[in-house]
């Protein structure tokens, strides 16, 4: 192009010279009251158009100069780029496969060419923390944070060296700093309900949760949150009544209870806080209550407990013997009265109740067991041992423990919220046998 356009100029020169030779004619020109120079009309005109000239050959040289070296600096950043690319490429297929010290070596390398490259420091810190070194890594990290201040990654790595450290505050700082970046970060927010949650800081979780149901997630995960909202006010419900404040606690579990129906361990709870409070009669009620809407074993074990150390067993053998005419084909509802007969030294009464299960059908340890007491409390040693012996060939127990319908965690106590799992109200006697034990 420059080539060009200096030909170009070389024959428009030419060109005017010969016009010069033609075109003598003079033109005075006023520069100042004592010089009026004159010289050719064309020589003026050359004059002009070679300053033009010379002007945009100089703009141009500029320009094209600019240009090359522009193109030599690209040049050398493409090669450093591509250097400190394969360079990363390499440090993260170590770092991924474990291999610490290679990966180190390969992105310091990468901060020997570039300093400030702030996927290197993050990954440096990454190798320092997974190697135990928490403050070698938060040096990178807030390296990193100090080059790029609105980088959510640098930012999420400082909170877990100090969620690591269980520096709480620190922790929860930085994850508010993300929040302000990227107010409905899913991420975050369960960061956030995490710590509450250690801390056990429900009033603090809940308001967290109701955030986390705003946000866009998956239909299957907002159902799932919602069941988690529901987990969450009956931790705080159970804070509240350990602490001693039935009134709060009531006042919460009434809510769930009205929202969820069928959430078993509310029930339980309110009737603990009316039971610390003196009524009786209403934690009698919510038991009750409790069995009829749900169906749930649990509650004939407390009933039982209930009305045993309040003195009046009778009750809960009437609860057992109308539960069991409305399913009389359910046999462990049979064995489970046969055993608080046995409990309360009724033990004719267990023995007709235990023979009236179809044992032909229903090969259980634990019924062998009771029945072989039973056998015993009545002298007849024979037939205990019979009873014995069978118990130690048969596989399933009757008497399972509460079996979480998640996971399949296993307990012989009761809990509102499976300790492995951790999901609410799945903790059930596991009548088709099914757990894994």
């Amino acid at each position: 192009m420059t080539k060009i356009a200096v030909l170009l100029v070389i024959v428009f020169l030419a060109s005017l010279g010969y016009l010069a030779i033609l075109n003598s004619e003079t033109v005075t020109i006023k520069i100042s009251e004592q010089y009026n120079p004159s010289m050719p009309k064309i020589a003026l005109v050359i004059l002009s158009c070679a300053i033009g000239a010379l002007s945009t050959l100089a703009v141009v040289a500029v320009r094209d100069t600019r240009r090359y070296i522009e193109h030599l600096q690209n040049q050398r950043k493409h090669k450093k780029d591509l250097k400190v690319q394969e360079l990363y490429s390499k440090g993260l297929d170590a770092f991924f496969a474990c291999r610490h010290e290679e990966a180190a070596e390969l992105f310091n390398h990468i901060l020997e060419e570039d300093p400030d490259n702030v996927d290197s420091l993050l990954r440096r810190g990454d190798i320092a923390f997974n190697t135990g070194n928490p403050v070698k890594a938060k040096e990178f990290y807030t390296k990193a944070k100090e080059l790029r201040p609105q980088s959510v990654e640098a930012l999420f790595s400082l909170e877990k060296v100090f969620e690591a450290e269980q520096r709480w505050l620190e922790a929860l700082r930085y994850l508010d700093n993300i929040l302000e970046i990227d107010e409905g970060n899913p991420k975050a927010l369960y960061r956030k309900r995490e710590i509450y949650e250690t801390n056990r800081n429900w009033e603090a979780l809940l308001a967290v949760q109701y955030k986390i149901l705003k946000i866009d997630i998956p239909q299957a995960d907002k159902q799932k949150e919602h069941k988690n909202l529901q987990g969450y006010r009956y931790e705080l419900g159970r804070y509240n009544l350990e602490k001693g404040d039935t009134d709060k606690a009531k006042k919460i579990l009434r809510v769930i209870i009205k929202m969820d129906k069928d959430f078993v361990a509310a029930y339980l709870a309110l009737a603990e806080a009316y039971l610390k409070d003196g009524d009786v009669e209403e934690a009698e009620n919510l038991l009750i209550k409790g069995y009829e809407v749900t169906s749930a074993l649990v509650f004939l074990a407390r009933l039982e407990d209930f009305f045993i150390t309040v003195g009046e067993p009778g009750r809960i053998i009437d609860l057992y013997q109308k539960t069991i005419l409305k399913n009389p084909k359910d046999q462990k509802l049979q064995f489970f009265l046969a055993k608080l007969y046995y409990r309360l030294e009724m033990i004719d009464y267990a023995f007709e109740t235990i023979m009236g299960i179809d044992a032909t059908t229903t090969d259980y340890r634990d019924l062998h067991i009771l029945l072989g007491n039973i056998y015993e409390r009545r002298s007849q040693y024979d037939k205990a041992g019979v009873e014995f012996k069978k118990a130690l060939k048969a596989e399933m127990p009757l008497l399972i423990p509460f079996c979480c319908s998640d996971c399949n965690y296993t307990s012989n106590e009761w809990t509102g919220r499976c300790p492995t799992c951790q999901h609410w109200n799945t903790l059930k006697l596991d009548l088709s046998g099914t757990c894994k034990i």
